[in-house]
């Protein structure tokens, strides 16, 4: 016979198993591969998010640190991307970023066409390779993912 805090348990291990998962995920294998970044919206109000950017041929991938999503939260498609000019933090975004990190401006085209604005704070290093991605970017060296063979 189960009794109700056993039922509880089963529950509770069930829904919060995947939790877990896609957590260490996210903590493991996505920051391994990745930069780390701190990026905010365009939008009056958005705040600082800690996260990570990975980039592939056709895109560049944001990854928050605080989320439990298996994929990325935001894919923005690399022929679309502009990077605008570069700034030292001021005011309370020196409460987020490192010493000698510069903040970017950036818009672009997610995945749908849904046009999408904010900024990325990184060390000079990592901006560096950024650019360097961008800049490298050709239309004809995009193999695109949907044609079919």
């Amino acid at each position: 016979m189960t009794t109700p805090e056993t039922v509880l348990g089963v529950v509770l291990l069930l829904v919060l198993s995947p939790v877990a998962a896609a957590a260490v995920y996210r903590l493991m294998v996505i920051r391994r591969d990745s930069t780390s970044v701190l990026v905010r919206g365009s939008g009056k109000g958005d705040r600082w998010r800690h996260g990570a950017i990975r980039y592939s041929d056709t895109d560049v991938a944001f990854y928050r640190l605080l989320s439990v999503r298996f994929g990325a939260d935001v894919r923005v498609d690399r022929r679309s991307l502009t990077l605008g000019p570069r700034r030292q933090p001021t005011g309370s975004e020196l409460d987020v970023a490192e010493v000698g990190e510069m903040i970017v401006s950036f818009s672009g085209t997610r995945r749908g066409g849904l046009p999408i604005e904010g900024e990325l704070c990184m060390r000079p290093a990592e901006l560096t390779a950024l650019l360097a991605w961008v800049e490298a970017c050709s239309t004809a060296s995009i193999r695109r993912t949907d044609r079919r063979r």
